[in-house]
């Protein structure tokens, strides 16, 4: 007698095959009320059904692309095949998403329409990192070359300086001139040691290590800054993070660089917001995290050149620092990228991959 196989009820079937599927799939009724979601879904937001079921999407989400709504999209483009890219804020974090809304027959079935969804935060990030480290690769050589002929006659200047004052009367006046001369010696040496840092990244002594002690770290050293510049800042460490390979050292210099970038940008005041967590993408486990401020943003037209090597707004600056920064999260096999905020301000993202040798919880 040939044995029946048992299939599934229909309901479990359809989620059987809806959770089989590669792309996120959310269900909605016509309150855009979630009934609905798939595996992917619900890996890709780091979350749970429980979560999201029950809740209205404009609840959950909050669209940080200008224009869009949920509850606007959901009757109007559910007849629209084509995808759009979108920027939600789901739990405080952000994620770079290409929607598509499916139409749903009416047949009476609770289900209004559904949403398919891909995250593309990881290659769109990714192809904006590459072009941004494509555009200045050429440029560290000729940096190294101009580095070393400015530094070179510096000694000796600073050298003669020195001698002619030690010839001088103590009471002269020409002390402060030649004290004068001295200070902007050190600032062109300054501006050489960056320059040659950019050009020539020193050798990095890779160890696994936690990236929240060192935020703490940078934060607690700027505690007193923050605090006299009248700015709050909030800390959302996620616990138990994978370790990365990394060099404390410099990561922390990238840290305190964003920092103060912020820093500077909030002269009235304002929040500063530090957060960490693990995200899983489809190829790689990575540690992210996120400096976001209320400050003044950047103009549009500047935002595809803050990373360039020497462009600067600020008045004293080398133009080197966020290069800087690139140079070392890239040898970090990482990445970093920066949006502004809708609400004002600006979000640096900084995502580090977590090797397989070196997925282990963080305890610091």
């Amino acid at each position: 007698m040939t044995e029946r196989l048992a299939v599934p009820a229909e309901r479990d079937l359809a989620q059987l095959l809806l959770n089989s599927l590669d792309s996120g799939l959310i269900a909605l009724d016509k309150d855009s009320r979630i009934l609905f979601a798939s595996r992917k879904a619900l890996e890709v937001l780091g979350t749970s059904s429980d979560r999201l079921g029950g809740h209205p999407m404009g609840e959950l989400f909050r669209s940080r692309t200008p224009g869009f709504s949920f509850w606007s999209a959901q009757g109007a483009e559910s007849d629209d095949a084509g995808a759009r890219e979108i920027m939600l804020e789901f739990d405080g974090k952000e994620y770079l998403l290409e929607i598509r809304w499916l139409p749903v027959a009416e047949d009476g079935s609770a289900v209004a329409s559904i949403l398919e969804f891909d995250d593309v935060t990881e290659t769109v990030g990714e192809a904006e990192f590459q072009r941004r480290v494509d555009r200045f690769a050429s440029v560290g050589d000729l940096s190294a070359v101009i580095a070393h002929e400015i530094r070179n006659p510096l000694t000796g200047i600073r050298t003669t300086i020195q001698y002619v004052g030690s010839k001088l009367d103590p009471a002269s006046t020409f002390r402060t001139d030649l004290t004068d001369a001295i200070r902007e010696l050190d600032r062109i040496e300054q501006f050489t040691t960056d320059l040659l840092q950019f050009a020539r990244p020193k050798s990095f002594q890779l160890v696994p290590r936690g990236l929240n002690p060192i935020l703490e770290t940078v934060l607690d050293n700027l505690d007193l800054q923050m605090a006299e510049a009248g700015i709050v800042v909030k800390r959302d460490l996620a616990p138990n993070l994978p370790v990365v390979l990394l060099d404390p050292d410099a990561i922390q210099q990238v840290f305190l660089n964003i920092a103060l970038n912020a820093l500077e940008s909030m002269k009235g005041g304002g929040q500063f917001k530090i957060s960490s967590s693990a995200r899983r993408y489809r190829s790689r486990i990575a540690v992210e995290v996120a400096f976001s401020d209320t400050g003044v943003g950047i103009a549009p037209e500047l935002v595809d050149k803050i990373f360039d090597p020497f462009f600067t707004t600020k008045p004293n600056g080398t133009g080197l620092g966020l290069s800087i920064s690139l140079q070392i999260v890239k040898e970090h096999g990482g990445r970093i990228t920066v949006r502004n905020r809708s609400g004002g301000g600006v979000t640096f993202r900084l995502s580090f991959p977590v090797r397989p040798e070196t997925d282990r919880a963080d305890e610091a």
